[in-house]
Order: structure tokens, then C-alpha cells, then sequence
């Protein structure tokens, strides 16, 4: 794939928007203010910003931290970094809750990438304590703002080819100093393609999202899809969605769009809150594909999705699920199917035997959801962690995936990149294959997941997935309440559960702890089992929004997270 021409990436990016005639990008700061940017401008702006960096000092192979909110100046930064060949590192810096903490993680970034700049607009980060003309880590603040004053004729094609560094994509991890996973133009390019391939985007398509811009599935699926495509894009930010959650469906209405990406918690919200006013009002007849890919994929989230707003014409056939993470780019695997996804009705017993079955009758069943077959240019394995040699199809065991998508590793941590991006197989002894520390199995060619092998709870020879215990505990709790579950070693309890409650509502703690341990506990035959109670809303999560189970424990054990009402932890005080 590698070319001396420059990035084959970047030329498709310029292809597409030389094509792209009347589309472009809005971006919703509010439900009636927006911001309107023509790809063709977009395209001049990104050469302008291209030669504005190279005349600051910036070469190829540079790193820059992208501090910006959601919106458009982030995007204008982002294509400038591709197209200067600068090194792109988005990094978040919406200080809602915690200013300190996001500081110190923009800080941790900027050292750790050894940043050369730190593209930010006026002001920005003024939130966190930094000034205009502050230095990050050892990156001065360079202030971007509005379109390039830089001469955009005077742009040429960097001289990189498709194995040159695009993206630093930063990963939430839950503790320490975060990752950063080396994403080339060429695995960008073949992500690309492979996302095109199962969702179907052309110039015709019109994509609406609210997805945070640094993170992956926002980044690469969200963004750059529709402007790989020439496709039409609306925007809005995450703090919009989460304050009006339906506005995401009224811009889907308005526009008619055809496609979006969202975690399986957005789909449980709408059709949550949806009224029957509000739902007389959308028309969601024109979505072909919806891409989602929580951990994992819930059955009951898509199908109560499908049938609150069938009368709005949606269909359940839209939703695509999927597999993907930072490391590989974005997407492995992924199917558009031509009808509602089935749940797969797998043993729970076989299950925590590593297997996955169908239940004999009066046995506990556990629904699966299909990832699909692996996408173009990626191979998937299924392989036991213990001996590293490949299980059979069905029998559960670590994700591990080869291709094109699959980042060149991270970034100053060669032996971590040798450990998780080198792993090979006795009968493939020449191709590296990528750990991803995911659980699932093949069935007919196609991915389940299952869990993540670091939160599997092993408890004398079972193995139980944490998700499971924390649905069968969400049927218990207030809309909206998260909790999650994990092993507790040195403990009385065997398995931890920190569960959200809502302060407003009239909760008796005592009684609602015992009904956890007692239902929870009777379902997975569990001994015993420690209940902490958290209110609502400080449940630990990383910045796309998953719950940290680890960093839960670490928290919840050392008595460093607020807690309401405890019992069966011996460290945990009520």
C-alpha cells in the first residue's frame, strides 16, 4: 500500500470533496444555532492551515495536540495536521465535572507524545487554568482561529507515504498514563474502506451524529466516513445529546439521514424518554445503517429501540452491529443484515465453561448479539490466552486480529507493542496478530463477544461475565442507574457490586441492598456477594462514556469514592 506520492488517504479525502458539490458539514451548537463549512472549503482551508503549520515550524512526522471543543475549528485542525503530515493527537478538554482531572490528562498527553504544538482555539482551555501563551508539557499553545490565513496555493502533498503516522488516538484507559495507539494514513485509508464496505456510504448519504470528536468510533466512524464519502454531515456535541436526547432524532427527521453510529446507552435513552408527542413528530423512514458497538451489543436495547419507533418508521434491519477499537483503526468486524438482529440463546452454564451452546430446557439463557464476519482486509482468531493456540469454532476464548486496520502499536512502549501487537500462531508463524483482550467465539464465520478477559470473574473454576451480573441488577434499579460488578479476592464477598441510586427518589437503602444480593446472588449462585450504593452519576467512567470496572474496585476498596450504604465489603465503611 505504501506510496513515495504522499498519502493515498489524503488524496481520497481531496478526490471526494472536489466531488462533493453543495455538501459539507453543519455543526448544532444549540437546537436552532449552527455553523455551516462547504467540503470545498474545507479542502482549501485544510492546504491554507497545512502551509500555516509547516511556516510555525512544524514538519512531517510533528506531533500536535488537538485541545478544541466539539464543532468545526476542530475538523479544520484535524484535516490541516493530515494534510501537512503532522502527527494529529485529539485530546479532550470539557472540564464538566473534574477540571483538575482533565488538565492533568491533557498535561500526561501532550508529555507523553512529546508534542511540538498544541493547536487550540483563543481561550479555550482558560477552563483549565491554561493560558493562550502557556506551554503544555514542552508544546507551546498555538491559537487557531476561523478559517487559515495560510496561502492555500501554495500547499504541496507532503512527502510521507501510507506508513507515516496520521493519528495519535489516545486511549480512556482507566488509570495511569494513557496510550497512544499509532494509527497510519494507510490504516486510516483501509478503515475507511472497510466501514464503506458494510454500511454503504456514497455522495448521496447523509450522516447525523453526536459522538465525542476524540475518540474513535467519533473520530474515524462519525467524521471522517461521511468525508471519505463526500456524504452530507450534521453535527452536535455530546453535551447536547445528553441534555436533549431526542434531538438527535429530530435532526435524523429533519435531514433524513441514512446513517449514524452510537453506544448501546444512547438507544436505551431515547427510547426511555421518548413520549408519544415527541414520537408523532420524527420520521425515521430513511435509516439504512446504524453502527453500534457498546461492550457488548444489548438484544433488548435494539429491540426496544426498534419497537418504540417503529411508528416512526424506523426498522430494525438498520442497526449494524459491530466490533472495532483504537487499535485496530476503528472497525474488525460488522454486518448489514437484511433483517432485525436475532439473538443467539446460548447456555449460561456453557458459557462459564467457555463454550457457547444452546440452552437445554430449564437451563439459564443468555443472548448473544452477532458482530458479523470480519471486515475486508482483517482476520480474526480465536485463541485460548493460556496457551496461544486457536480453540475450536464456538468454544470461547481471547479476540486476537491481523489486517490492514491494524494500528502500528503504541506510541514510546515497544515492549507493550511487542506483547499486544505481536502475538502469532504455530501454524501462522510469520503474521503478527493483535491481542485485544476481548472474549468471544465463532459462529458460521461471525464474532460474538462475550466480555473483556481482564474483568472476567473466575470464581471457584466458573467463569461469569460482569455484564451479566449488572443487567440482571439494572432490572432492580431506577432508570438511568448504572453499577458494576467484579471479583473481590481477599474479600468475604466473593464478587463486588456498586450499584448507582437516584438521591431525588425515596430509596430505602438497606432494603434495596438485600434485594440485590438476594436476586442477584440467587441467579449466579453466588455465595456472596458485597453491595455498595453510589449516587447516581459518579459511577467512574472513561471519556467515551464506559464504566471503569478496576478502577471501581481500586476506589470503592481504598474508601476513596463516595458511598451511601455498604455492606459484605470489609473496606468499605456505610
Amino acid at each position: 500500500m505504501a506510496s513515495h506520492m504522499g498519502s493515498a488517504f489524503v488524496r481520497e479525502l481531496r478526490r471526494s470533496a472536489s466531488g462533493a458539490a453543495g455538501r459539507g458539514i453543519r455543526f448544532y451548537d444549540s437546537p436552532v444555532a449552527y455553523e455551516d463549512l462547504s467540503y470545498a472549503e474545507l479542502d482549501r482551508d485544510a492546504r491554507a492551515r497545512a502551509v500555516e503549520l509547516r511556516e510555525r515550524g512544524l514538519v512531517p512526522g510533528d506531533v500536535a495536540v488537538l485541545a478544541f471543543e466539539p464543532g468545526l475549528p476542530f475538523i479544520r485542525a484535524f484535516l490541516g495536521c493530515l494534510y501537512a503530515g503532522v502527527v494529529a493527537t485529539p485530546a479532550p478538554i470539557t472540564a464538566a465535572r473534574n477540571a483538575d482531572a482533565v488538565r492533568a490528562r491533557l498535561f500526561a498527553i501532550a508529555r507523553d507524545a512529546g508534542a511540538k504544538a498544541l493547536l487550540t482555539e483563543p481561550a479555550a482551555l482558560a477552563p483549565l487554568g491554561v493560558r493562550d501563551d502557556e506551554v503544555v508539557g514542552e508544546a507551546p499553545v498555538l491559537t487557531v482561529e476561523g478559517p487559515s490565513a495560510g496561502a492555500y496555493d501554495q500547499w504541496a502533498m507532503p512527502a510521507i507515504d501510507d506508513t507515516a503516522l496520521a493519528i495519535l488516538q489516545y486511549t480512556s484507559g482507566s488509570t495511569g498514563v494513557p496510550k497512544g495507539v499509532m494509527i497510519s494514513h494507510g490504516n486510516l485509508l483501509a478503515n475507511q474502506l472497510a466501514i464503506q464496505g458494510v454500511v454503504g456510504t456514497t455522495s448521496s448519504s447523509v450522516t447525523v451524529g453526536w459522538l465525542p470528536h476524540y475518540h474513535d468510533m467519533g473520530l474515524i466512524g462519525q467524521i471522517l466516513q461521511p468525508l471519505f464519502a463526500g456524504a452530507s454531515l450534521y453535527l452536535t456535541s455530546p453535551s447536547q445529546f445528553l441534555r436533549r436526547p431526542l434531538q438527535w432524532l429530530r435532526l435524523m427527521t429533519e435531514h433524513r439521514a441514512t446513517h449514524t453510529v452510537g453506544p448501546d446507552f444512547a438507544f436505551a435513552l431515547c427510547s426511555r424518554l421518548a413520549t408519544d408527542e415527541q414520537l408523532a413528530t420524527l420520521d425515521l423512514s430513511s435509516v439504512e445503517a446504524i453502527i453500534t458497538g457498546a461492550e457488548p451489543v444489548r438484544i433488548q436495547t435494539l429491540r426496544d429501540f426498534t419497537a418504540r419507533f417503529a411508528p416512526a418508521g424506523f426498522r430494525g434491519e438498520a442497526f449494524v452491529p459491530a466490533f472495532g477499537m483504537a487499535e485496530t483503526t476503528l472497525i474488525v468486524t460488522g454486518r448489514r443484515g437484511t433483517s432485525s438482529p436475532v439473538p443467539i440463546l446460548a447456555s449460561a452454564d456453557a458459557i462459564e465453561r467457555d463454550v457457547v451452546a444452546p440452552a437445554a430446557p430449564g437451563e439459564r439463557e443468555l443472548s448473544l448479539v452477532s458482530c458479523g464476519p470480519p471486515v475486508r482486509g482483517m482476520t480474526v482468531a480465536i485463541v485460548d490466552p493460556n496457551t496461544s493456540l486457536r480453540v475450536p469454532d464456538g468454544a470461547v476464548g481471547e479476540i486476537w486480529v491481523s489486517g490492514t486496520s491494524v494500528a502500528r502499536g503504541y506510541w514510546n512502549r515497544p515492549e507493550q507493542t511487542r506483547e499486544d501487537f505481536g502475538a502469532t500462531l504455530p501454524e501462522e508463524p510469520g503474521r503478527a496478530y493483535l491481542r485485544t483482550g476481548d472474549l468471544g467465539a465463532l459462529l458460521d464465520g461471525e464474532l460474538v463477544v462475550t466480555g473483556r478477559l481482564k474483568d472476567l470473574i473466575i470464581i471457584r473454576g466458573r467463569n461469569i461475565y460482569p455484564h451479566d451480573l449488572e443487567t440482571a441488577a439494572g432490572n432492580l434499579l431506577a432508570p438511568g442507574c448504572l453499577s458494576v460488578a467484579f471479583e473481590l479476592p481477599d474479600h468475604d464477598a466473593d464478587v463486588g457490586l456498586v450499584a448507582e441510586i437516584d438521591p431525588k427518589a425515596a430509596t430505602d437503602h438497606a432494603a434495596l441492598s438485600a434485594d440485590l444480593r438476594r436476586r442477584v446472588g440467587d441467579e449466579f449462585s453466588l455465595a456472596s456477594l458485597g453491595v455498595a450504593l453510589i449516587r447516581k452519576g459518579t459511577l467512574p467512567r472513561t471519556t467515551s462514556g464506559k464504566v471503569q470496572r478496576s478502577l471501581t474496585r481500586a476506589l470503592v476498596t481504598r474508601q476513596q469514592l463516595p458511598v451511601l450504604y455498604a455492606e459484605g465489603f470489609e473496606a468499605v465503611k456505610a
